[in-house]
């Protein structure tokens, strides 16, 4: 058995977030492949995965509830030196993400049909949304027990485990969505279905493996005696860092579920230029994220053990390092986007509003890096109400009119939702850097009394 919480004080940033980083990228790749699998098979296969995957995303995060705070938890208690809390912590937010997870799964499977009625789901990809969905809600069982297990591995520094267990992961789901969706010997073809099944088959296999890694590797004991009221109490302590992050990840969901709908009213060819967009994308995000969750685990460990001066160092350099990583990428991805796109797509139009909302990206990136890592640093001092707040009240009380008004009356369709994002994001940066400054100077004055 490993010494538990050996390791993250003694590990840098780039020690911390380049397995995560690494993981990152091969994830990047994997969806490529899975959107060339997907798009080769029907290009209304992939919209209707896009569509229904826009519902599960939202059900993810809320799944996921009390993964969030169990990251914050644990590094403080190994901060602060008490393993057996931070195992604990770990087993409180299996726990009631299983349950959250379950009582998910149960609603999204009987209300699927209604959801994509609301969403303006077309009705030539609407068959085949439901079936993904439908199946999506068995999967969520297992997503909020993965998303905690993973969180602990974070919040204990291990994330060269996280690697190792991406790249199993990664390879058994396209392995196994090849042969589902196209048929094998036996095996016929499923389509939509097997595309669907696969992702129910990699959660399933990863709940098992990272159960038996956290047993063997940190020595959590899973099949200990069950206290109910010392685990209800830590899951109430998870919960209060968690809903604030869960809520506003929910919002989030929903809002792009608004925008989406603006789309689909749209044409599909919008609705596949987004989704080919976000799927290149998609690795900005994963790079920012994993060095944003990495230096989340140095500031809630440094907090905890007291080190609070050199927290503005930690975050000034994470979110330096991913500006640059991830502006560069976006321009890499706009240089290229024409052979990107075909990859996914031969039609004219498509191409064309990609490589747009490509070049828009680029403007986006700088203040995307910058909120994303000061989120991040916020919620391990835990402050994550203020933030929460001040972000929702921009996507709901600027974004969702401002998106309304240029797709639909200003006819700007899904490049309209691109010029919305970039004004977002920018005041995002704006609010969470005076946020970052006052917390600072809280801490300072702190510090000194």
């Amino acid at each position: 058995m490993a010494d538990q919480g050996r390791g993250v004080n003694e590990k840098s940033l780039f020690q911390l977030s380049y397995p995560l980083l690494l993981n990152a990228l091969i994830g990047m790749m994997v969806v490529l492949v899975d959107m060339v699998i997907i798009s080769s098979y029907s290009e209304d296969a992939a919209a209707a995965v896009s569509i229904a995957n826009q519902i599960l995303l939202v059900v993810f995060d809320l799944s996921a509830l009390f993964a969030t705070g169990a990251v914050v938890i644990i590094a403080r208690r190994l901060g602060s030196g008490d393993k057996e809390g931070a195992k604990q912590a770990s087993l409180s937010a299996m726990t009631a993400n299983g349950v959250v997870s379950c009582i998910l799964g149960f609603v999204i499977w009987i209300t699927a049909g209604p959801l994509l009625s609301a969403i303006n789901c077309p009705a030539e990809i609407f068959t085949k949304s439901l079936i993904y969905l439908q199946v999506g809600a068995f999967t969520i069982l297992f997503n909020g027990v993965m998303m905690a297990a993973t969180a602990t591995l974070r919040g204990y520094g291990e994330t060269r485990l996280i690697l190792m267990f991406g790249i199993l992961a990664y390879a058994i789901y396209l392995v196994s969505e090849i042969v589902l969706i196209f048929g094998c010997w036996i095996i016929p073809e499923l389509g939509v279905l097997g595309s669907a099944l696969a992702t129910l088959l990699v959660r399933v296999t990863a709940v098992i493996v990272l159960v038996l890694v956290l047993a063997r590797r940190l020595g959590i004991a899973f099949l200990s005696p069950f206290n109910m009221k010392s685990r209800l109490r830590r899951a109430r302590e998870l919960f209060a860092l968690s809903w604030p992050s869960a809520i506003d990840n929910f919002a989030y969901g929903f809002y792009q579920m608004i925008l989406v709908s603006f789309i689909a009213m749209q044409s599909v060819e919008m609705l596949l230029s987004r989704t080919f967009t976000l799927t290149l994308t998609a690795v900005l995000t994963v790079v920012l994220m994993a060095i944003s969750q990495a230096n989340e685990v140095v500031v809630g460990f440094r907090h905890g053990a007291k080190r609070d001066r050199d927290l503005t160092s930690s975050v000034v350099q994470a979110a330096a390092v991913s500006t640059v990583l991830t502006t560069g990428i976006a321009i890499l991805l706009f240089v290229f986007s024409r052979p990107l796109i075909g990859m996914f797509s031969t039609q004219p139009l498509v191409q064309e509003l990609a490589s747009q909302l490509l070049l828009i990206t680029i403007f986006v990136q700088p203040f995307s890096a910058v909120n994303t890592t000061l989120f991040h640093s916020l919620r391990a001092l835990g402050d994550v109400f203020v933030p929460v707040a001040g972000t929702q009240l921009m996507m709901w009380g600027l974004s969702v009119p401002l998106a309304y008004l240029f797709v639909i009356k200003f006819d700007l369709g899904v490049i309209g939702l691109w010029y919305v994002l970039l004004l977002e994001e920018a005041l995002k940066a704006v609010f969470l850097c005076l946020l970052w400054h006052f917390r600072r100077k809280k801490l300072g004055e702190s510090n000194e009394s």
